[in-house]
């Protein structure tokens, strides 16, 4: 199963960044420069993909107490996006602790790139 949701996983993580809007702005509060992320629909899309993508997995796999399984993944997705250290307390399997951080890992890392290439040509064009 590992073989099969690795590149879904990756996919999905790369797909997420496909609309992500970044852009520089002056902060007169911290006097220096920030960098701010709109996210897309594309990211959205992905979310919901992962998150239905878990669901029918652990359905799958259980395949006993459907409607209670579905009730309580649910409540746990929408209490993780509230608040991202709930995680470490809900009793998660494998499958949806690896899509969530295959996908992350991707989208952040994707970001980085991007901020790395738009300093990069900010730069290039100052020097010009």
């Amino acid at each position: 199963m590992l073989a099969i949701l690795a590149p879904i996983a990756l996919f999905t993580g790369w797909f997420e960044t496909r609309d992500v809007r970044i852009k520089k702005e002056y902060s007169p509060k911290k006097k220096k420069d920030e960098y701010k992320m709109r996210r897309g629909i594309p990211y959205a899309i992905g979310w919901v993909f992962t998150f239905a993508l878990g669901i029918a997995i652990h359905a799958w796999m259980a395949r006993g107490a459907i409607l209670e399984m579905f009730s309580k993944a649910i409540w746990e997705n929408i209490l993780e996006e509230i608040d991202p250290f709930i995680l470490f307390s809900t009793k998660h399997v494998w499958y949806i602790w690896f899509l969530s951080g295959v996908s992350s890992i991707t989208f952040f890392s994707i970001i980085r790139l991007s901020i790395r290439k738009m300093i990069r040509q900010k730069r290039a064009q100052e020097t010009i």
